[in-house]
Formats: C-alpha cells, structure tokens, sequence
C-alpha cells in the first residue's frame, strides 16, 4: 500500500542552502583534478570502516562544482555502473544539463573505492577475452573454464588483495558522509543514477539526519536477490529487443532495409555465431586489412546495449542492416565500443571513466550467490539459466554470465536482502523510462509504493536514465524541487517521448543511386555521420579509421570544427573516396559540412559539396563522369 503524504510544509526545502559549498571546503586542500575541469579534494578514510585500524587508509577524492550564483543547495552526485567514475564523467555530464543546474547547486562527484587514477580496479586484457568468449549453456564446463580464467586473470591483473574485499557500497557510503562531515554536515540532495540509487537508498537509510532530499533515476530494488534482479532485467530488455525490431518493421526507412524483417534477421545471424564465430574482413589505420572474428557475446553485447537509448536502437538496427548485406564492419565496430575493446589490437582499454573489475568487485560482494563451493554455486546459476532459456530466447546470457563470474569471485555478499527503502521525511523522487532494460520500470514502482513522501515522474518510451536529456519533462520538474522546494504537482506524472530514435537508412544499396553525383556527396555525408568509431571520437586527438571496403578515414580538430582527409576510403565495395572535409560548428557562424573529394571506381568524378545545417541548403560543383556535376532539375 502506498504511503500517505506529508503536508507541504514538511517536504519543501529552503530556497537557498544554510552554507555553501564554496564556503564549507575552505579548510580542505584543493588541486586540480586529473581528468576533469573541476576543482579536487581528497580524504583519507578508513580502509575498512568496521575495522578498528587506524594505520590502514585510503584515499578517497571527490570533485567539486561550486554554484556559479547564490547556492541553493549541495548536490551529491553519484554516478552508475558500479565502476563508472564520477569525476570522470563531471565535465561531460554538467554540460549536457541546463545552465542552471551549474548556476544554482554546489555538486559533488566522487571516485568511490575501487574507481579513479589512485586505486582503480581495471582488468581490461582479462575482461575483452571474457566478454567476447563464447558462452553455451550446451558445455557448461566451458562456462565455468571461461568464468574462472577470467577472475583469476583479473584478480592477478589488479594485485589488489587488501581493497577487494572492502570494496562495496557500504564502505563507499561512509567515505562520503565522512565527506559530508568534514565539510561541517550539511544536509545534502542525494542524486543517484542506475547503480547509484541503489547506493543513495541505502546512504539514506544509514544517514537519514544526512538528508535533504533524495532523487532515483533508473532504480534498482534492492530487496531483489541478484537471480531476481537478473531475471526482471533479462526479461525487460528481451520484450524491449523484440519491439524494437517491430519498431523497425513499421518504419518504412528501417523496413526497406530488412525485406524479410528486423527479428529474422537478427536471429539469422544469430544463429550463424551461435554456430561458430564468424570472420571479418576488418580495416585497419593503416590501410590494412586483417580477419576478425563476429562472436555471439559480441552480437549479444550490442543488441543489449542498443536498448538503452532510442539512438542506441537506431545505430544498431543500421548496423544489423548492414550484416544482412554481408557487410560485417560496423556490427564488429560497434561491439569494440561497447566492450571497451582497442580496435586496432582487439585489447581491451584502460578508460579512465570506467573500470570494469570494481564493477565485479561491488557487485559480487553486494549481493550473494548462494550457498556451496563456487563450482557448486556456478552450477545452480547455470541449471536455472537452462530453465530460464524459454524465456529470454535473444539475451540469455545477460541472465547468467555474470552471476557465474561472481559466483568464482573471491568476495560473497551477505544471503540477507536489505529492507524496502522507506523514505522518510524528506521528498523522494522516483525517476524512469518504461523502455528501460537494465533497471525496469516494475523496480521504480516498488520503490515509488513502499517510500514515504515519494513522488514518480515517468516517461513513456524513455531510456535508462531520464534527467538531463533535455526535455522539459521531467527536467523541469526536477529543477523545481532542487531549486525552490517546490513538490511535484502529483504524486505520479507521466512524460513521454519516442522510443527509437528515427532511423538512417544504408546509403547506395542500389547501384543506380550512385550514377548520381549529389546521392553520392550526401551518401559520404551519412556515412560520415554513422561510421561507429569516428562517433567514439574525443574530438581532441588526430586520428585514423579503417572504412568498411579499405582505405582510411582520418579526423583532426579544425580552426572551426573537424578537418577530415579521405585515402582511397570505401564506404560501399565499388566507390572509392579521397580528398578532404570540414564539418564547421562555430557559435557565431552557420553549421556546415563541405566536402572537396574525389571519387573513382563504378563511378567516377571530383565532386564540392556544401551543406549548410543553418538553411539546410545543398549545393554541388565539379565533373561527374567526365560530365559537368550539377544539382538535379526538376522534370516538371
């Protein structure tokens, strides 16, 4: 049943904080941080909080955005994962908010234990093996060899045998209230996002005299055991996968890519690295091409995360169009992204924003994998993987892969499940996408009825993660209560937005579209805007990509923008492009792209393409075919 409200005058806070942040770390050495803009501190704590040792510590360094106005309140800002680095992600993740967030909150980010330059817990050659190995329930022998390699190769990898057993949300909870009272205690905004509401429930209920209000956005349940947390997620995102093929089949762009369907072909080729991994032509940097191989945890990893963003849908749709044509690149590319993988060496990277073995290390020691040997315990796991199977036909092994890694982990958690998060006399709000697969929206509702003086603000085809995109719902919304204390106007709302993003057909599948010169300096501008790895591209660092037929793409920051060069680059196996582009992004100026290239092949000609993003205007100079290039006229 759901808790009655509170009368306003209990819930709504201050307009401005009793101090600011500015003023309460006056007394704290502060430094630059090393992979942000913000200003650091850091704080020796306990190396174990329930140990009485005060000769083993740790440093833990928190981040700092001062309110650029009059403050209004300290927001602490806890990121997901768990292994995802909050200061690492401040700089980006500040700019994507309205300007006022940064105006009116002192924030705070912090490097949990087991995240960040000092003591991260990366394993990145461990981790590329176990994530792309193969993984069927048919051997389960297989699974466990796989399991067991990769957390003793980790655990050697780190060489942190003190920290992992101390590394879990508990401690990392009280490395931040002992932050909060070396700032002189004030109650603060707990902002957790993902993994980080499960850290924010809990830090609420250990510290609830911390307080000022709480904000869930992408909510776990901790009252799950870790086979009920993977089951509801692996069922959300295998019911989210398939409507998002139906999505596609009922977009006429994204249909005429997939004649027989968008669910066929996924499992057509499903079913092919099922069989055995596929090999790949792969381009290198240097012009080179070698074999790489497609395999199912890597078909697998990219269907999953596709779905946490109706972008993420679209790109990977486009991609497994682009399987369906044999052309096998960009699937693989997008699968180095997202398991972290080098593409050049298939090595996994160290990022300084996330760090995969704290991910394991919180993880598994947050929840249990029940009783028995590890092997005993790996065995449960894969016998109800086997059970499950019926359920979850597509994404199967988000279900137990995982578990079975934590399962031969060296730390367990406690069997024991923490209580329902109850609230308290604070407002709490409760934040979700119902296109969410890994935290579902069924999580947010059993939060949202067992708090007190909880508010639900939901969106109707929203992702993981729901504030900060830029809509005005729940933005808005979530502004208004850290700014002013001012309460949702109901105790549910709904916001809405489109769960797919639109969709970018495949350019020049037709032969005959490429007799056209203007089809072609548009094609190059799609691809341009679509090729996987210049997406992932920090915008900082010149750099050279491998296109999809041979050649190369390289990009460089320009005076104004990107600066990009073209060397025999096949974006389609019969058209090659060499020459130059500028994308020009300039405050003051217009948008636009020109394009100086040459192309050969079936078709052949020196193209000036010109595309202004300000009037969406086109225009095209040159030879076509040993023929003047012009822009098409009308018949009529």
């Amino acid at each position: 049943m759901r808790h009655a409200v509170l009368a306003l005058g209990l819930l709504a806070g201050p307009a401005l904080a009793d101090v600011s942040l500015q003023d309460a770390v006056s007394g704290l050495d502060l430094f630059p941080c090393d992979v942000s803009n913000l200003s650091c501190t850091s704080l020796t704590v306990p190396l174990d909080h329930r140990a009485n040792d005060p000769s083993r510590t740790i440093e833990i360094t928190f981040a700092l955005s001062f309110a650029s106005k009059e403050s209004r309140g300290i927001l602490f800002y806890f990121v997901g994962g768990p292994g995802g680095s909050g200061i690492a992600s401040a700089d980006s993740y500040l700019s994507a908010f309205d300007p006022s967030l940064v105006e009116n909150m002192d924030i705070v980010f912090v490097d949990q234990r087991g995240i960040g330059s000092a003591h991260g817990l990366s394993c990145p050659a461990a981790q590329a093996r176990f994530d792309t190995a193969p993984a069927s329930l048919d051997d389960p022998d297989a699974i466990i060899a796989t399991a067991r390699t990769y957390v003793t190769a980790c655990t050697e990898e780190l060489d942190a045998d003190a920290l992992l057993p101390v590394v879990t949300t508990d401690q990392a909870i009280r490395d931040s209230e002992l932050f909060r009272q070396a700032i002189g205690a004030p109650k603060v905004w707990l902002y957790g996002e993902s993994y980080g509401t499960q850290l924010v429930q809990a830090y609420a209920t250990r510290f609830p005299q911390a307080v000022r209000g709480v904000i869930l956005d992408g909510v776990v349940d901790l009252t799950l055991s870790a086979e009920g947390f993977y089951r509801r997620y692996t069922l959300a995102a295998e019911a989210l996968l398939a409507e998002t093929f139906t999505l596609c089949d009922a977009m006429p762009a994204c249909a005429q890519d997939f004649p027989g369907g968008a669910a066929a072909a996924y499992d057509d080729l499903a079913a092919r690295v099922a069989q055995a991994p596929v090999p790949v032509a792969y381009p290198l940097a240097d012009g080179t091409t070698v074999t790489r191989l497609l395999t199912s945890g890597l078909l697998e990893t990219n269907a999953f995360y596709a779905l946490y963003s109706p972008e993420g849908r679209a790109a990977f749709l486009r991609t497994l169009a682009a399987a369906r044509q044999g052309n096998l690149v960009p699937i693989l590319q997008l699968g180095y992204v997202n398991a972290y993988i080098d593409p050049e060496t298939e090595v996994g990277i160290e990022d300084p924003g996330w760090f995969g073995a704290a991910y394991y290390a919180i993880t598994c020691t947050d929840y249990d994998s029940g009783e028995g040997t590890p092997d005993e315990r790996a065995r449960r796991i894969i016998d109800e993987a086997r059970a499950f199977a019926p359920q979850a036909p597509r994404l199967l092994r988000a279900y137990y892969l995982e578990r079975v890694a934590c399962a031969l982990w060296p730390q367990q958690g406690e069997h024991e499940r923490p209580a329902p998060y109850a609230g308290g006399p604070w407002p709490t709000l409760v934040l979700n996408g119902d296109h969410d697969p890994i935290t579902p929206i069924s999580m947010a509702y059993s939060v949202l009825d067992n708090a007190a003086n909880a508010y639900g603000v939901f969106m109707r085809g929203g992702p993981h993660v729901i504030w900060g995109r830029g809509l005005a719902c729940p933005d808005t919304i979530v502004q208004a209560l850290l700014y002013d204390g001012t309460l949702p106007a109901a105790r549910e709302q709904l916001c809405e937005q489109d769960p797919i993003a639109p969709y970018q057909p495949l350019t020049l599948t037709d032969p005959v579209q490429a007799t056209d010169p203007l089809t072609v300096a548009r094609a190059v501008e799609t691809e341009l805007s679509n090729h996987i790895p210049l997406t992932g591209w920090d915008g900082q660092h010149p750099t050279t990509y491998g296109c999809p037929f041979g050649g190369t793409l390289s990009a460089s920051p320009g005076d104004e923008g990107t600066d990009y060069q073209f060397a025999a680059c096949a974006f389609w196996p019969a058209l090659r492009v060499d020459g130059s582009g500028a994308d020009v992004a300039t405050e003051d100026g217009p948008d636009r792209l020109t394009l100086d290239i040459t192309v050969s092949g079936s078709q052949s000609g020196q193209l000036n393409y010109r595309h202004s993003r300000a009037d969406e205007a086109f225009s095209l100079t040159g030879t076509w075919n040993g023929q003047p290039a012009h822009l098409p006229r009308s018949a009529l």
